[in-house]
């Protein structure tokens, strides 16, 4: 069947569906949520459900297997229009909205939008990386949302509504969208690539924060090798500081990109080490085998009669947060690994009294 899947988000169908029964559909609205969550299926199942030649609007069902269902699945429903930030671009120019200078109001997104249907009762448009628009983008939006055509909705997808013009949101019905649950994630991957492991699946799914994208990007080799790299240093009785810092880095070396990206691999490693002692907590006062192997012998390790190592641990833990806001204050990528490993290691022998 081509009926587009989605998981989650059963509270904003639901909201959306009672706003189709009570008539009070408004002509434009505003998913916020994280990247990676589902606002684009959500936005392309409610365009199905819409377009259903099968189902009525109010049941906000797509029967999948309808002409117009299996155009909306295939992308080529005549009816839906949808733009986003042009690959390489930073920002939605004015372009996408309104046409070229040449073409100015007779080509682009809103010109689109006020063409009679082609085959539906109405047109929709969803507006990816709404958060993107620049002032002269948005404020061309802004007129079409001022007077809408008849009909027609309106999508817009933002990870933050901070970042989208006032009088924009004033015009548009907000959503909220929450992050995926680690079990839902893991569905989906799973689902999506059957080569995956399942017990790698859970591992992303649980760094995630409920992102879908994110977690794909956890699996990408370069980012295992560093968290194993890592792994490898942390479980070890004599932690060597400098041994680790440069296992690291040259792991860090290898995944490259630009300063942005790089900064972002060193959070990432940051968010590993938190991690990775948080696992060794839970291992220590529980038998829980789905950890990792690393975690699990680390924390076999532990003298059973001293506590004072959970307090050392979790010291460990805060010390990485620190380092996490030194990267998100952007101090010197080396000097903040270089600072955590250092204070990591004398935390553990207990130079620190915690």
């Amino acid at each position: 069947m081509a009926r587009i899947p989605l998981l989650g988000h059963a509270d904003q169908m639901a909201m959306f569906r009672r706003a189709l029964q009570r008539g009070r559909t408004a002509h434009a609205y505003l998913l916020v949520g994280p990247d990676g969550i589902g606002k684009r299926q959500f936005a392309w199942v409610v365009a199905q459900c819409l377009f259903c030649r099968e189902t009525d609007d109010a049941e906000l069902s797509a029967c999948g297997e309808c002409p117009a269902c299996k155009q909306v699945a295939a992308g080529s429903h005549p009816d839906l229009l949808t733009v986003g930030c042009p690959e390489g671009k930073k920002e939605l120019p004015i372009e996408v909205m309104v046409g070229s200078r040449e073409r100015r109001g007779r080509e682009g997104l809103c010109h689109d939008l006020s063409l009679r249907p082609m085959s539906a009762s109405r047109r929709i448009a969803i507006i990816d990386d709404a958060d993107k628009m620049n002032e002269a983008s948005a404020n061309a939006l802004l007129k079409t949302l001022e007077e809408p055509p008849e009909g027609s909705i309106l999508i817009l997808l933002t990870p933050s509504k901070d970042a989208i013009l006032s009088t924009i949101q004033s015009r548009c019905q907000p959503i909220q969208f929450s992050p995926l649950t680690a079990e839902q994630v893991t569905t989906l991957l799973v689902e999506q690539d059957s080569d995956i492991d399942q017990a790698a699946a859970l591992e992303a799914a649980t760094l995630s924060e409920g992102s879908l994208t994110t977690a794909r990007q956890l699996l990408e080799p370069g980012l295992r090798k560093l968290r194993e790299s890592l792994y490898s240093g942390l479980a070890v009785k004599e932690f060597n500081s400098l041994r680790t810092m440069k296992s690291v880095s040259e792991a860090l070396d290898e995944l490259g990109g630009d300063p942005a990206t790089q900064r972002q691999n060193a959070r990432w490693l940051v968010k590993f080490a938190v991690e990775f002692y948080r696992g060794v907590l839970v291992a220590s006062l529980e038998d829980r085998v789905s950890l990792h192997p690393q975690m699990l012998a680390f924390a076999r390790m532990l003298p059973a009669d001293q506590p004072e190592y959970t307090d050392r641990l979790m010291a460990m833990m805060e010390r990485c947060f620190d380092a996490e806001r030194h990267l998100d204050q952007s101090m010197s990528i080396e000097l903040s690994l270089e600072g955590l490993f250092d204070d990591l290691s004398r935390l553990w022998r207990g130079a620190i009294v915690v």
